[in-house]
């Protein structure tokens, strides 16, 4: 078998130019020169394109699909995060004063929890003195 038939065989059985001219010891240009004589190498050359073409249309769908992917979860993980901050309920005057109960003093003869002056001055929001009953602070009761 001469070596140009040879060369297009290897070539059908899906072996790469560079691998051709290992094979039969010449170089890649004369291996091209040798296998352009041949009908059958266009027209596996032009399947092999194709063929290529679609790995990286698939591969780059694949590759966007996944970068979707991973900002949507990226997205839900930020809104998740962020959903306190965006409510727009109003505290309580009860979670108020759990929060900063520290500035409080409990009066047991009314009580109550009066703010503590001396912890700093009170916000406008925080209440002056808050009635503690069964349900609420129940630290205190």
């Amino acid at each position: 078998m001469d070596k140009k038939s040879k060369a297009l065989e290897l070539y059908l059985q899906g072996y790469k130019i560079i691998e051709i001219a290992k094979e039969l010891g010449v170089s890649q240009p004369a291996v091209t020169k040798m296998l352009k004589q041949f009908p059958e190498y266009r027209e596996e050359k032009e399947r092999r394109k194709k063929e290529n073409q679609e790995k990286a249309r698939q591969w780059r769908n694949e590759y966007k699909k996944q970068k979707r992917e991973q900002y949507d979860e990226e997205y839900e993980m930020l809104k998740k995060s962020h959903a306190p901050i965006f409510k727009k309920s109003r505290l309580s005057d009860e979670a108020l004063i759990r929060s900063c109960i520290t500035h409080y003093n409990y009066n047991k003869e009314k009580e109550r929890l009066i703010f503590n002056e001396s912890a700093g001055k009170r916000p406008a929001d925080l209440p002056k003195w808050f009635y503690v009953h069964k349900n609420v602070l129940k630290q205190f009761r």
